[in-house]
């Protein structure tokens, strides 16, 4: 949960690059992980297993809660909103578009308007990013799932070298996922060349038809070539850690900042269910068929939807305190 809870709220501490912040936080929560994980079995093979867990108490104590002491609350003394808001295929500043409208005060005022969460999961734009959330992250999770069986047995590596693999995918992931989404999302959002509102919702585009593409390929190459596939799955895997990030960015940006711990809680049911259901499609299907085909074609399929959704999302003008006309009016 605290993992969870400072992605989302970092943003607050970056308002103006807020897909940057998410970025951040995980590319780092993944590092933290591998660092506590050696820590860990260190602690385990020396002291045993009830002095490593107190150790890990301890540690997570002082960084959590010393840390907590210390830590600056952000400014929210401006507007965090009036930089998110873009109608669909906007090339305007929503600052300016927006700058006679009646509904601009409510527009520009601070985090904009808090919802229930009944007014947020009935509304078609969550459907919709709930949608494109499940298919942007489901094929990466059943690489991650099968990253060494895929290594082993399909690409007939050699236990050592799908090991060493495993680790440098999970790398790759990391560095060049999760870090560059982040910042590149950030500079299309502040540039006038978006494409579907801004550019957190053309990465998102982006990410799922690369990954529709990269599945379909990897469904006719998997047995035939080597180094192709390897690259595909890299690709794959660049895709699942940038997904991630602009997943959180969106929850932002779609619903209001105000909404977007609420809005990130519920769409983590997508990712959680796309967790479950495509790692173990995946085998199921390779049991039945005997390869990988069937699946591989049925997971770009369904990110061909995913993607889909992403050309139909807009934010929600409830969110904002923008009547659904006037934005119909602005786009």
């Amino acid at each position: 949960p605290s993992f969870l809870s400072a992605i989302i709220h970092l943003q607050f501490w970056l308002p103006k690059n807020p897909a940057l912040a998410s970025s951040i936080g995980m590319a780092f929560g993944g590092l933290g992980s591998v660092v506590m994980a050696m820590m860990i079995e260190i602690c385990i093979q020396k002291y045993g297993i009830g002095a490593s867990f107190k150790v890990l108490a301890l540690t997570l104590f002082g960084l959590q809660v010393g840390g907590g002491l210390f830590l600056k609350m952000p400014d929210l003394s401006t507007s965090h909103a009036k930089d998110l808001l873009v109608s669909h295929r906007s090339k305007l500043d929503a600052s300016v578009r927006f700058a006679k409208s009646k509904d601009t005060e409510a527009f520009k005022s601070g985090l904009g308007m808090e919802l229930r969460s009944g007014e947020i999961l009935s509304s078609w734009q969550f459907a919709l990013f709930w949608i494109s959330a499940f298919t942007g992250v489901g094929p990466g999770y059943a690489i991650f799932a099968n990253l060494a069986t895929l290594f082993n047995k399909n690409l007939r590596m050699s236990k050592a070298q799908a090991s060493t693999w495993v680790v440098l995918v999970n790398l790759i992931a990391t560095l060049v996922g999760r870090l560059p989404t982040g910042y590149l999302a950030d500079r299309w959002n502040q540039s006038q060349r978006k494409l579907f509102g801004s550019g957190c919702r053309s990465m998102f585009l982006l990410y799922h038809s690369t990954q529709t593409v990269c599945l379909a390929i990897f469904a006719f190459v998997e047995v035939r070539n080597t180094y192709l596939s390897l690259i595909l799955i890299v690709m794959l895997a660049c895709v699942f850690g940038g997904c991630n990030v602009l997943i959180a960015a969106l929850s932002r940006e779609l619903f209001a900042p105000i909404n977007s711990s609420v809005v990130y809680g519920l769409i983590l049911t997508a990712t959680a269910a796309s967790s479950l259901i495509f790692p173990n499609a995946m085998p199921a299907l390779y049991k039945m068929t005997g390869n990988d085909f069937a699946y591989t074609v049925g997971a770009a399929i369904v990110s061909c939807a995913g993607a889909l959704c992403c050309i139909l999302l807009q934010p929600l003008p409830q969110a904002y305190g923008i009547s659904p006309s006037l934005l119909e009016a602005n786009s």
